[in-house]
């Protein structure tokens, strides 16, 4: 059920209306996603907030800023969003969580399944998926601390799965705009991460790339790590530290950054991951000359 989930929301066409729920806030989105000979193409618009469109074209993304006249261009590098949560690659996963079928669940006026996820220990959340019965794809998803309490959750509104899907819907007019990409170099062509750095992370989070590599709407390349236990994902970022770098913990839903300096360098860990991972994950990193 699980893969079946992951590939649904590649390879289907859907168009609906989701919120994103995290602590007292509420965003709400519209997602366009079609799929055809020539790969996926997916428009999404946030419909409350911070004016934004993104538009992806296979592993190209194209941000619209709120000035109407800027585009980010990005490499979209296994970054996962709703309704694609689920990794594709799933052979590891019940060896950091127990994995269950829960109940049966209306979600957007359909019939869901719903897959729990329990953490096997205290560096990883628990996590809810309810699977449409008919095709698989993801219609809510929550996410649970080490109390039980909701940390927070994407859920479909009203959905549409299957319908044909014109081309014109989900895809960016970039006339007249101008392209800031992040970065010269393609991920292929990254060079790698400053020597003398070692970090080390919890059990069963694996080292899947190091890299360093310019931020979006950044102008310096940073040294940027990441590790991942198959489903939560960390990055680490160094960088040179500055008068504007403040030490500590902050959190904003899932997602918790702690940041600490180490030989002059900001050492930046965030993820959707309880505190005590990117704090260990933090704690870890020296630098040797």
């Amino acid at each position: 059920m699980l893969q079946r989930m992951a590939n649904a929301a590649h390879q289907l066409n859907y168009s609906g209306s989701f919120v994103y729920q995290h602590e007292h806030n509420m965003e709400t989105s519209r997602i366009t996603h079609m799929k055809d000979a020539r790969g996926e193409y997916e428009k999404l618009v946030m419909l409350n907030g911070h004016r934004r469109q993104v538009f992806r074209n296979n592993d190209e993304v194209y941000c619209f800023l709120a000035d109407d006249k800027t585009v980010m261009v990005d490499k979209r590098h296994s970054k996962r969003s709703f309704p694609a949560l689920v990794p594709t690659q799933l052979a590891d996963l019940n060896k950091h969580y127990d994995i269950q079928l829960g109940g049966q669940e209306r979600v957007a006026g359909r019939d869901s399944r719903i897959i729990v996820l329990t953490p096997k220990d205290t560096y990883r959340y628990g996590h809810r998926f309810w699977s449409d019965k008919q095709t698989g794809l993801l219609l809510k998803a929550s996410i649970w601390n080490n109390q039980k309490e909701l940390v927070d959750q994407f859920f479909f509104s009203d959905i549409k799965i299957g319908a044909a899907i014109n081309r014109t819907e989900v895809k960016p007019e970039l006339r007249g705009k101008k392209l800031v990409r992040s970065t010269s170099e393609d991920m292929d062509t990254a060079v790698p991460i400053d020597p003398g750095w070692d970090i080390s992370a919890p059990p069963g989070y694996k080292h899947m790339m190091a890299i360093k590599r310019v931020l979006p709407g950044a102008h310096m390349p940073v040294n940027h790590i990441v590790f991942s236990d198959g489903l939560a994902a960390v990055s680490v970022f160094i960088e040179p530290a500055s008068e504007k770098t403040v030490a500590g913990l902050s959190s904003q839903g899932a997602v918790h950054v702690y940041t600490r300096i180490v030989a002059n360098q900001q050492i930046t860990v965030l993820g959707e991951v309880p505190t005590a991972t990117v704090v260990q994950i933090g704690d870890s990193v020296t630098y040797k000359q």
